[in-house]
């Protein structure tokens, strides 16, 4: 792992702390897991308000928010990887890799995962929803639908920057070198991870529709794999990575909003 060895998020040196009893593999393994559950329980708290109300499809309702549902999950998110971080003696920014004078040899890595990236994220979504509907809209369709514009505009200023706090940082800043320091393993770790990642857009939203839950569950894997390889490679990506991640993620409450306002008129 190139210039991992001195950076104190480093796996080898989170081998030190694993022996000295201050990384607990149950934190690990919930955080592994954290935002699947998080993306569900808040789809369901959704779901209980819009059923008081007596909404006619609860469910269906609660989806529609699931981006600024999940934002407030992941502000969750982002309290217990500062809270577990502190436990070993970090900061919030020792998760993300940073790490003085990498900066030249960082931009070569950064360009290169985004150029690769591009395709890796967008394609998958084209490929399956033609493959599954006949149409590469379709997907879209299910999941960018209009909300009350005050709603809508809330979730594009909050939804975009706790993603990028909390999406790659938790997967690849948390979890991936912790898991690696306990089972001695490097790419099994990474694998997980990925594939974890990939599978927690199943949750996002939750939908009963075979379909969509393929489609969800497929669209960012080979992107998922794409960053756990870069960021297992080159840990000081991690930050770029993720500021990247916020300008990916800006066009989705856009969809949305651009939805919203057009339904209202």
């Amino acid at each position: 792992m190139e210039s991992a060895a001195v950076l104190p998020n480093s796996y080898e040196v989170i081998e030190a702390r694993a022996a000295a009893g201050s990384v607990s593999s149950r934190s690990v393994w919930g955080m592994l897991a954290l935002r699947p559950a998080l993306a569900l329980s808040f789809q369901l708290l959704f779901t209980a308000a819009y059923a008081a109300s007596g909404a006619a499809d609860p469910w269906r309702a609660a989806a529609d928010w699931w981006l600024g549902s999940f934002a407030l999950g992941e502000l969750i998110n982002f309290w217990l990887l500062v809270r577990l971080a502190h436990r070993e003696g970090l900061r919030y920014r020792d998760l993300l890799g940073i790490k003085r004078g990498e900066g030249k040899r960082d931009a070569l890595w950064v360009v290169v995962a985004l150029v690769v990236s591009g395709p890796l994220g967008f394609l998958p979504n084209i490929l399956l929803g033609g493959a599954l509907w006949g149409s590469a809209q379709a997907g879209a369709d299910l999941m960018f639908r209009a909300l009350p514009v005050a709603g809508a505009w809330a979730i594009l200023i909050g939804f975009p920057l706790v993603h990028a706090l909390t999406e790659l940082p938790t997967y690849f800043g948390y979890v991936m070198p912790r898991l690696q320091a306990l089972t001695g393993r490097r790419l099994r770790p990474a694998l997980v991870c990925a594939v974890v990642l990939s599978t927690q857009h199943v949750f996002l939203p939750l939908l009963f529709d075979w379909r969509f839950i393929v489609y969800r569950l497929l669209m960012f894997l080979p992107f998922a794999l794409w960053l756990a390889w870069v960021v297992d490679r080159r840990p000081t990506t991690l930050r770029y990575l993720a500021i990247a991640h916020y300008f990916l993620d800006f066009q989705l409450p856009v969809f949305v909003l651009l939805a919203s306002l057009s339904a209202a008129g």
